[in-house]
């Protein structure tokens, strides 16, 4: 079996779309069979997707390798009903090359045809700039770990990439700006669990927060009351004074 040439030679585009799988013969099936892993009913805030930042093409190896990883993260940390992962780009277009004979001297035996079509030998998607690869809901606390699936699951791509808050963005500020931090998933657990226990700690620490408002509003009300009462004071001790001078 002929190796593998890698990914990164199909990513430019450089021809006319060519998707018309009737007219071509033993097109190769794709690698990426799954595109929603989690639980696609989940009532998740926080929308984030990985936004493409070059005109490229991903080949399907790519794109397989691509959600394994992200999911890896996500099951691991989050659980199987703490996520929703959804790949929204598909291989449509077909890859072809005109093999020749490789290695020492093969110059001479072939130099093969100009401008060949060529036989068709994998499958990718082609991808503008700004368009979303792969789109993560979670709740605020898991908004952490999307950053992280993100980043492993860019590796895998031959292109920059850069993550967008589409929904929830506020959620995640305040989230961030509490300080809480969650804790890691046990294997096997669905992550509602934690989740509860995460958003129980952020309802006390909005609590303790209120709580501490109130007790400064408190000192500060208590600290004028005693202000006015000292100047009310002032005027009764000169009251004996206009006496004294009638003496």
């Amino acid at each position: 079996m002929a190796k593998q040439k890698r990914g990164a030679l199909y990513k430019q585009i450089k021809s006319h779309s060519n998707t018309r799988r009737e007219y071509m013969g033993g097109v190769p099936g794709s690698r990426i069979t799954q595109f929603d892993l989690g639980d696609k009913n989940g009532n998740f805030n926080v929308k984030v997707s990985l936004v493409a930042g070059e005109r490229v093409q991903i080949i399907h190896n790519a794109l397989e390798a691509c959600r394994v990883a992200a999911n890896r993260v996500l099951m691991k940390n989050c659980g199987s009903a703490g996520y929703h992962l959804k790949v929204r780009v598909y291989p449509h277009e077909v890859l072809r090359e005109n093999k020749q004979a490789s290695g020492a001297g093969a110059d001479r035996v072939s130099q093969g045809m100009r401008q060949s079509f060529g036989k068709a030998i994998g499958t990718a998607a082609r991808v503008e700039v700004g368009q979303p690869i792969m789109t993560v809901r979670v709740t605020p606390e898991r908004f952490q770990f999307v950053k992280e699936a993100f980043r492993k699951a860019n590796t895998k791509l031959p292109i920059p990439t850069r993550l967008v808050i589409e929904e929830g963005e506020d959620e995640v500020k305040k989230f961030i700006a509490s300080g809480i931090k969650v804790k890691v998933v046990a294997i096997g657990s669905t992550g509602e669990a934690e989740a509860k226990a995460a958003k129980d700690a952020a309802k006390a620490a909005a609590g303790a927060a209120a709580g501490a408002e109130g007790e400064a509003k408190e000192g500060d009300k208590k600290e004028g009351d005693a202000k006015a009462g000292d100047k009310k004071a002032e005027p009764a001790k000169g009251a004996g004074k206009p006496a004294d001078k009638k003496k």
